[in-house]
């Protein structure tokens, strides 16, 4: 069913329906009407704004947020950096040293600028990334236990010096930090020189965090890898508790031991710590130095007070809102001098005599071995989440100010990341653009379903993320190019875009000026600049309309209670299937914050689920699991598998014994073969089925379904609702157009296209209700994206089918697809069909409407164009171009290398006959890479997703009509033309070397064909 573009008939049937001229929006209607279309301060894009080597001024502060402010970015996160000479970048120069009195000076300046034009600042407490810098001394900066041993065998008299552990952290010119911990006298098993290693020791014991390893299904690392089960040999063991004795009374400060060795083999173990010697990554002249201890709260406040309290004190600024720290990359930090205290209030048992399980020998069994590593790992994360991110808050809220760390990782790491976010004014993530050069995998690319559960779960209303972020490609891309992996995390849950990154580059810079080695460039030196407002408020749109409301999920997963942890990028769970969606959940709102209201799972802000899914594990923390009983008495349904255990060793036999016990009364005889479900007070425990069979047997129907004629359709969503309207964001994740029947679980209310791109609400008229769930036909373009939005009922008349020459179109598909929607709903009531043919349509009365389409007319915009290019950019100022082509093909090396914008100008030619009962389409046909589009001196939009393809009606009129475009590419043809020049006579400066005179080209400029199509409308 494919048709060519020329033989499009665009054909208006006027059915005006009662509901565009009756009909009240109340006043949440006409709030998120009028946020859509003008969306507010909270819903504008921010920036990571890089401050590279402090090479800053006064000048440029204004300058840079001048023009944020005009371009409808609300903010910006101060970030101090260096710039890196990674991969073909040059170190530029260095400004101001950081945390100087002028760089200070300059601080003080953004804030008082940022004040003057309303906008918002956020702050991050470093230099680089890992918190630290020249004030952390090795005993407040990150640390991790090493140990020495030597093998004795008693009885006999030992008088020696025990060797000091190796890899010690040794500052420049001083000597090596070492602090001891314990001497343990270990005696080992007669079997314990066959006795293999604990599986997965170094990642168990975090003195490794990256080696973690990947899914095989594509989701990530592999968390469960800590919860998998090793066989359990009796007697298999290098020793018992009983046979570890602490002898730190017989060795000195230097290391001399003087100690009867009992009868036996012994292990002499020396444990101690040192620092790992991890640095401030990527700092700025001044911001050096080691990274602080995430354990210690002394280490938070000397961070805290050596940066932000300096800038803060007796300076209050109504602009600066936020402190940030960045991603985890501190690597495997395993210990902190409070440690050993804090393990046994956390844990009830003294950690000494556990410590050769850290280093791999078995103390007592397997089972206990473990349990002890999985204490010691949940020590760790409990340390971070108090002594590091809630003091963060804590200090920032004295001064009224919020935090949006990035603690979730998502680099490896020793937390629990969703406990880490809920300290978190904003949850925050990180995501990154489709690359073929870094992270090129979607499980190394998209961060944001963490943050998001976060918000959800801990009843939060913005959900943020840097992005998109990239390294290898520099001003390659394109608004259309950002677009699906900003749709795909807005699925996600993003609500409040970070753009990574807006550089500060001077003006002796030159133009595009210095980079950061990562990131989407997007400053006022890229080429599109000028069009970027309207990039910026398609942003804008998608975030306040997926602000509105609750977020609609229908399963909370429990992601369970071991360290580390974290969740994966939003995906299709084979249990769970396509249409529903889902939040992860983790121990901490189970036992705080998780109720039951009517057989939901329900939380104090308002989220709802059907069901709670277990992880798939043997294991459950004891209070935990006496949470979900109290849950599933008050009727909740939870779905898993029967734990047979608790975890770790505290209270371990009762806890034990609890869990079995509860497991017993709460599973009862479910075998997962006849038996799949237990009724436990007013809920029930499921296992053996699947979330999917458990929810449509609730009556449970997925949110949203589709189907196509065309196999590989892959369509995303999310779903807002308010107590007026309910919000659905539909997504084409395929490049290729999708015409789809659309179903959502929706009752009595009508849809409407809200389309982010231009502002445009469109009532639809052709969709159906069946069973408490609408309907509707939907098209989307490649890569192409739409508001669906419910508010009003629906009125008395719409269509319920329609068919061409005999052929269903709507409720049933045809076996093929289109390039444009074959008919549209217009907002003025009318329905617009873009096919010749013989066209019915039934209402939902029953009446039939009956119509036959001509082909439509079309025109093309034929030669000369006249072109005037910029000539400072090396362009001529003048040219006529006889056919429309690349710039790149031109023999003209000033148009062959030219970057930037470029006008176009023709015109064309309507009669009155042409204009009558008429829509006028425009098509650009192939364009690199966005266009300016003005006709007869009115703007008529910028340009910048596929298809380049808009009705123009509204700005044609009879007789001649002037078609302006200001075609815009990208920087990297004019930086490969220049390095054909010498350096004096180069137009482009820059400290990205990437582009040499070889590298290919990049199509640019327009294409065409350009084409006007006009479809009449029969009345």
């Amino acid at each position: 069913m494919k048709q060519p573009l020329y033989k499009f008939l665009l054909l208006a049937i006027c059915y005006v329906l009662n509901s565009c001229s009756t009909g009240k929006m109340t006043g949440t209607d006409g709030n998120l009407e009028a946020g859509f279309i003008n969306p507010p301060d909270d819903a504008k894009p921010r920036v990571f704004w890089w401050w590279l080597e402090g090479n800053i001024n006064k000048e440029g502060i204004l300058t840079d947020l001048v023009e944020m402010k005009n371009a409808g970015i609300k903010g910006a996160i101060i970030f101090d950096a260096g710039s890196s000479s990674y991969n073909k970048m040059e170190k530029t120069a260095a400004g101001p040293v950081f945390m100087s009195p002028e760089w200070i000076d300059l601080f003080d300046y953004t804030c008082h600028v940022a004040d003057s034009l309303g906008l918002e600042l956020s702050l991050n407490i470093g230099s680089g990334w890992n918190d630290g810098g020249p004030w952390v001394t090795p005993g407040l900066a990150s640390k991790k236990l090493v140990w020495s041993e030597i093998d004795v065998q008693g009885p006999r008299k030992l008088s020696d010096t025990l060797p000091m552990p190796a890899k010690l952290y040794t500052p420049e010119g001083g000597a090596p930090y070492y602090r001891p911990i314990t001497v343990l006298a270990v005696k080992l098993n007669e079997n314990s020189d066959s006795v293999k290693p604990l599986e997965n020791m170094d990642i168990k014991a975090v003195h490794s965090i990256y080696s973690i390893p990947f899914t095989k299904n594509g989701l990530g690392y592999d968390w469960d890898i800590f919860m998998k089960e090793e066989p359990l040999p009796v007697n298999e063991a290098n020793a018992s508790l009983e046979n570890i004795t602490d002898i730190s009374s017989f060795v000195d400060k230097d290391g001399k031991i003087d100690w009867d060795v009992p009868e036996g083999r012994y292990l002499i173990m020396r444990f101690g710590y040192t620092g790992t010697g991890i640095k401030v990554s990527t700092h700025s002249p001044g911001g050096g130095g080691l990274a602080i201890d995430y354990m210690s709260t002394e280490a938070m406040d000397v961070q805290y007070d050596s940066v932000v309290s300096v800038l803060t004190k007796g300076k209050p600024s109504k602009s600066l809102k936020y402190l940030h720290d960045d991603s985890w990359e501190l690597g495997a930090s395993n210990w902190t001098p409070t440690f050993v205290e804090a393990f046994k209030a956390a844990n009830g048992y003294d950690i000494t005599k556990f410590l050769p399980v850290l280093t791999g020998r078995i103390i007592g069994n397997r089972d206990a071995s473990n349990r002890f590593l999985y204490d010691f790992r949940r020590t760790i994360a409990d340390l971070i989440y108090k002594n590091h991110y809630q003091r963060f808050a804590e200090l920032a809220a004295k001064e009224g100010l919020g935090i949006h760390s990035e603690s979730g990782g998502p680099h490896p790491a020793p937390i629990d990341a969703l406990k880490n976010l809920s300290l978190n004014a904003i949850p925050m993530g990180e995501f990154w653009i489709r690359a073929k050069t870094h992270r090129v995998e979607a499980h190394r690319r998209l961060y944001v379903k963490q943050p998001a559960s976060a918000a959800h779960i801990y009843g939060k209303k913005f959900v943020q993320a840097e992005g998109p972020t990239s390294i290898g490609p520099h001003w390659e891309e394109d608004f259309a190019y950002m677009k699906p992996t900003l749709d795909r995390v807005y699925c996600e849950g993003l609500n409040r875009l970070v753009i990574h990154t807006f550089t500060h580059s001077p003006k002796e810079a030159g133009v595009p000026g210095n980079e950061y080695f990562a990131g989407t460039h997007f400053n006022p030196n890229v080429t599109w600049w000028k069009q970027a407002p309207a990039f910026l408020q398609w942003n804008a749109r998608n975030s306040f309309m997926l602000s509105q409301g609750l977020f609609v999920g229908d399963v909370c997963y429990y992601y369970g209670d071991n360290v580390p942890n974290q969740v994966p990028l939003k995906h299709i769970d084979p249990d769970l299937g396509e249409g529903y969606d889902y939040d992860v959940c983790n121990s901490d709102v189970i036992l705080t914050r998780m109720d039951v209201k009517d057989g939901r799972i329900v939380l104090p802000d308002g989220m709802r689920y059907e069901v709670l899914a277990l992880p798939d594990f043997k294991v459950m923390d004891r209070a935990v699991l006496e949470k979900i009983a109290q849950l599933v008495k008050k009727g909740a349904t939870v779905i898993g598998p029967r734990p047979v255990s608790s975890v770790g060793l505290k209270d371990r036999d009762a806890a034990e014994k609890a869990v079995q016990a509860l497991a017993a009364e709460l599973w009862g005889n479910i075998d997962e073969k006849t038996v799949f479900e237990n009724s436990y007070g007013d809920g029930k425990i499921v296992s053996g089925k699947s979330i999917r069979e458990v929810l449509l047997a609730k009556g449970v129907q997925p949110d949203v379904e589709y189907k196509s004629g065309k196999q590989g359709a892959l369509i995303d969503y999310i779903h807002r609702t308010t107590p007026d309207a309910e919000i659905y964001y539909i997504v084409n994740r395929n490049e290729r157009p999708e015409y789809i029947q659309a179903t959502f679980r929706v009752k009595d209310r009508m849809p409407e296209l809200w389309n982010p791109e231009d502002g445009a609400i469109t009532p639809q008229q052709v969709f159906s209700i069946n069973e408490g769930r609408v309907q509707m036909p939907l098209f989307l373009d490649p890569f192409g994206s739409v508001f669906v939005v419910f508010r009003k009922q629906p009125s008395v008349a719409h269509y319920t089918a329609i068919s061409r020459n005999g052929q269903s179109l709507f409720p049933e598909l045809p076996a093929d697809t289109f390039d444009i929607p074959p008919f549209t709903s217009l907002q003025n009531g009318q329905i617009l069909c873009a096919l010749d043919g013989n066209w019915e349509l039934t209402k939902n009365d029953g009446g039939k409407s009956t119509v036959k389409a001509d082909v439509p007319f079309m025109q093309e915009i034929n030669a000369p164009w006249q072109l005037s290019f910029s000539k400072a950019w090396g362009g001529p100022e003048n040219i006529q171009f006889d056919s429309l082509a690349s710039w790149t093909t031109h023999s003209d090396p000033g148009i062959k290398y030219y970057s930037g914008t470029v006008a176009y100008e023709n015109t064309f030619t309507v009669d009155a006959a042409q204009l009558q009962h008429k829509r006028v389409y425009l098509d650009l046909g192939e364009m690199y890479n966005l266009a300016e589009v003005t006709i007869n001196g009115k703007a008529a939009g910028v340009w910048w997703t596929h298809p380049f393809r808009k009705d123009i009606t509204a700005f044609v009129k009879e007789g001649t009509n002037r078609l302006q475009l200001k075609v815009v590419n990208l920087w990297p043809n004019r930086i490969i033309g220049d390095q054909h020049l010498p350096e004096e006579k180069r137009l482009t400066k820059t400290n990205v070397r990437k582009f040499d005179k070889d590298y290919p080209l990049r199509e640019s400029g327009l294409l065409g064909p350009v084409r006007i199509q006009y479809y009449p409308v029969q009345q």
